[in-house]
Parts: C-alpha cells; structure tokens; sequence
C-alpha cells in the first residue's frame, strides 16, 4: 500500500483523495450508528412500530442499512491506498447512486410528513463524493500524466 497523500501526486488526484476521506468518514460514522444502535430506525422514521415483529424488521433494516453504508467506503479506500484513482472514482459514483440516491428516495417515500429539508440533508454526503469522483475521473491525461 502507498500513501495516497503523497505531495508529488498532481492537486485533481490530491482534492479527490481528500474528498474521499471525508467521505469514507462521514458514511461509515453513519454506518456504525446504524449498527451499534439498530433502534435508530424507528427513531429516524419517527414510526412506532405496531408489533414486535415490525420492530424487528425495523431493526434486520438497519443493521443492513448500517453495512451498506460501510462497505462502499471501504472499497473506496483500498482503491486509494492501492493507487488506483480512477476505480476509486467509479466506486464513488456507485456510492453515490446505490447509497445516497436510494437513501433521499427512501427518506422522501417512506418519511411521515417528509420536508424538502428531510431529503437534502444528504447533500452534506453527496458533496464530497462527487468532488472526488470528478476528481479522480477528468482526462486521465490531464490527471495521470506524471504517474506514468
């Protein structure tokens, strides 16, 4: 593994290698409070569950949603520290589409009385992901010249 925040990389690899960071930490932050606190669902919906078994199922839902939010930044991250930029570009708009595209509709859907502001508070995690996916994705000529 190399250090991806090498000084000698050009600036378009460096701002998406920090974006990415921020990223990968914001999501899997969320993904482990998903995880420790599997109630959190219920919580975030502001539904009570009518029955034990709804519960439950509010509880398998955020273990999965916890894990989902984790893997993508891993995978990401291991592109980087593997030097491999524009991988980690595409996993990034994987991220973007599977993670926080599905999420804003999830929250719009299912969400009682779901405010603009309940859906755009994902952006804060779109942000950065889109930065380093255009980072990591312009002209590979542009981007990779002194790499090779």
């Amino acid at each position: 593994m190399k250090s991806p925040l090498n000084r000698s990389l050009p600036r378009h690899i460096r701002i998406g290698v920090w974006s990415s960071l921020i990223s990968a930490l914001m999501l899997i932050g969320i993904g482990f409070l998903w995880l420790l606190d599997p109630n959190s669902t219920e919580l975030s919906f502001s539904i009570v569950p009518d029955s034990e078994v709804a519960s439950t199922l509010a509880r398998i839902v955020s273990i999965f949603k916890g894990i989902g939010d984790i893997i993508g930044p891993v995978f990401v991250l291991i592109a980087i520290f593997s030097h491999q930029f524009r991988l980690a570009g595409y996993f990034q708009i994987v991220i973007l589409f599977l993670v926080i595209l599905v999420d804003m509709i999830v929250w719009g859907t299912f969400v009682p009385n779901a405010g603009l502001m309940d859906v755009l508070m994902h952006t804060p995690f779109a942000v950065p992901i889109i930065i380093a996916a255009y980072s990591f994705l312009k002209s590979k000529k542009q981007i990779y010249g002194n790499l090779h």
